[in-house]
């Protein structure tokens, strides 16, 4: 049997917060960085598909708030409960997603311009 000194166990206990301290921040970086990325990605698609809808016929704002809200929920992990705005101009659509937890605060913002291709064909002829 192999019997440990003293000191080792006293280096350990300083020793062991610390590691524990660094792994919980790593797990909520990668957290944060998740959030971010499904954020940015539910806005990117919110504003291109606003766009298309706006090309089309004219988006209403709801039907664009509803579909952002399907894709976020249950995907974020450590800030929930996302909140949006969208706002239109005369050739672009912008989306602003905003989500806080305590201290953390994310905010993304996505634009798509609205094009119309068959005004600028139309104009060529």
């Amino acid at each position: 049997m192999g019997y440990v000194s003293g000191s080792t166990v006293v280096e350990m206990s300083y020793i062991m917060p610390l590691i524990l301290l660094m792994f919980v921040l790593i797990i909520h970086t990668v957290f944060y960085f998740y959030d971010r990325a499904v954020l940015n990605g539910a806005a990117a698609e919110t504003a291109v598909l606003g766009a298309e809808l706006e090309r089309r016929h004219g988006a209403e704002e709801e039907n664009l708030k509803e579909f952002f809200e399907e894709r976020t929920s249950g995907k974020l992990i450590l800030m929930t409960n996302p909140s949006v705005a969208i706002t239109r101009t005369d050739n672009k659509i912008q989306v602003t997603a905003m989500v806080q937890k305590g201290r953390f605060e994310l905010e993304v913002r996505q634009r798509a311009v609205i094009v119309n291709p068959e005004e600028k064909i139309r104009w060529i002829k």
